[in-house]
């Protein structure tokens, strides 16, 4: 009996290597076979627009009485007068009085129209970092093959890198074969009522797009470990964005004499158990699109367990989680961010307040969130609601074999040598989240190179990300048919 369960048990071993094993060796790669074409050196003149583009304090504050209308408005001087021929061209719209949407007519009216995207609007320089920049934040210098500044990498090099594009291809008298829509928000920092406006007015015109392109994704030498060619990741999916704020009431008083148990000590403790029971990782369909698209392109080991998530998940999610980038690719992730209390040291506030921001994986909506949240508290003096509504769910996936993602993909290895490309999920919030009702394909990738600074000190963009960028979106345009 025991040497009948010992072969059982062998062959059962036997059968799950050889599933292993052949799920590995017929792994095979879905990259299309295209070889890239050298991108036109940067000219003097193309460098100095973005530049100068640089220059304009287009911020977005979190306060809107700080907000600077005269640096919108010179922009996009700066936009008319640099660009003459697209603006002769494309017919321009102000919307929600600072975004843009440009139309650009295509020659063919039975092809769906697709919309390009970027913001003008860049976040602040924190004054206590200011010193501690390398460079004028806003002087567009270069410097060690890179341009520096605010905005740089987010997001004027995409919205320089369209309208260098459209001015070229315009002055050629090339007119693509569909329509394009560039659309251009002036608040995506702070919320993005532009793009919302953008959005509508589309929806409203029964604009029903082939694809959106917005940012998100990048290429990177560095952040994929195993491979060694460069990857390009197209967002095809981002998270939801959910606020809630916390709020304990208790008896309050004086310092010298203090209640057992305060509001602090209660929303303290409140905000620790959210911390010490995150939500369970898992494979979101944009993971399961990356380990499709990187893993036969990895050493064995790797390629492997990308072959037979089935069995090495927890192994995949626990090298995942190890890294803060990888973990909110895997999970619904918690975090506080703004706590308030107490008026004066002598006092014990009556009232504590704390903000917890969520960003929520593809699936994972709000209302059951916020239930979870409050099952994980368990405590009903601690009070749950959302932040003012600022409530985005999980955008929706957009299929791999649509037009839009293997048009843009296709575009990516033709503008870059050996770059492998893959779907991946936005953990952050872009404008194109907005535009769900426009088009059911919406993709969030922006042709830079490992860009260094987002919202930090000493933002920049290497020389080559903008070079990338100008042959990318110009290949782009020239073959949407």
């Amino acid at each position: 009996m025991i040497k009948k369960f010992f072969l059982f048990l062998l062959i059962v071993m036997l059968l799950l290597v050889g599933v292993v094993l052949f799920n590995t060796f017929t792994f095979k790669s879905n990259q299309q076979p295209l070889s890239a074409l050298p991108a036109p050196e940067l000219s003097e003149t193309t460098l100095k627009n973005f530049q100068q583009a640089l220059s304009y304090k287009t911020i977005s504050y979190g306060d809107p009485s700080l907000f600077d209308s005269s640096q919108f408005i010179g922009f996009q001087e700066f936009l008319k007068t640099t660009y003459p021929k697209t603006h002769e061209t494309l017919l321009r719209e102000i919307v929600e009085g600072y975004s843009l949407l440009y139309k650009w007519e295509g020659k063919n009216p039975d092809l769906k129209p697709v919309v390009l995207m970027a913001h003008q609007d860049v976040v602040p320089i924190e004054e206590a970092t200011k010193s501690m920049w390398t460079v004028d934040p806003f002087g567009g210098v270069i410097k060690d093959n890179f341009i520096w500044g605010r905005g740089t990498t987010d997001d004027k090099i995409n919205v320089i890198a369209i309208m260098e594009t459209v001015e070229k291809l315009v002055s050629e008298n090339f007119q693509p074969d569909r329509t394009v829509y560039l659309a251009f928000g002036h608040d995506e920092e702070i919320g993005g009522k532009g793009a919302v406006a953008i959005a509508k007015l589309l929806k409203e015109r029964n604009i029903a797009a082939e694809f959106v392109l917005d940012e998100g994704g990048i290429m990177t030498r560095e952040k994929v470990p195993g491979l060694t060619k460069p990857v390009a990741l197209l967002g095809t999916a981002e998270k939801g964005y959910l606020s809630l704020k916390l709020t304990v009431t208790a008896q309050g008083g004086h310092s010298s004499m203090p209640e057992k148990e305060t509001a602090i000590d209660v929303l303290a403790k409140a905000l620790n158990t959210l911390r010490s029971k995150p939500f369970e990782p898992e494979f979101s369909e944009p993971m399961h699109g990356l380990m499709e698209s990187l893993g036969p392109e990895m050493p064995f080991v790797q390629r492997m367990a990308f072959a037979n998530p089935w069995l090495f998940k927890k192994m995949i999610l626990g090298t995942y989680s190890q890294s803060n980038t990888g973990d909110a690719m895997i999970r619904t992730t918690i975090v506080p961010t703004i706590i308030e209390a107490g008026i004066k040291d002598n006092v014990v506030p009556t009232v504590a307040t704390a903000v917890v921001n969520f960003r929520l994986l593809p699936g994972h909506l709000s209302g059951q969130v916020i239930e979870d949240v409050k099952i994980k508290i368990d405590d009903k003096r601690v009070n749950v609601a959302p932040l003012n509504n600022n409530v985005s769910e999980p955008s929706a996936v957009t299929p791999v074999k649509s037009f839009g993602y293997q048009k843009i993909a296709a575009t990516i290895q033709k503008s870059y040598p050996q770059v492998i490309t893959s779907p991946f999920l936005v953990i952050g919030a872009t404008d194109s989240r907005h535009f769900a009702e426009v088009s059911s394909n919406i993709i969030k990738f922006s042709p830079m190179i490992d860009p260094i600074g987002f919202h930090g000190i000493d933002e920049r963009v290497s020389l080559e990300s903008y070079k990338t960028a100008l042959w990318f979106y110009e290949q782009l345009l020239r073959d949407l048919n």
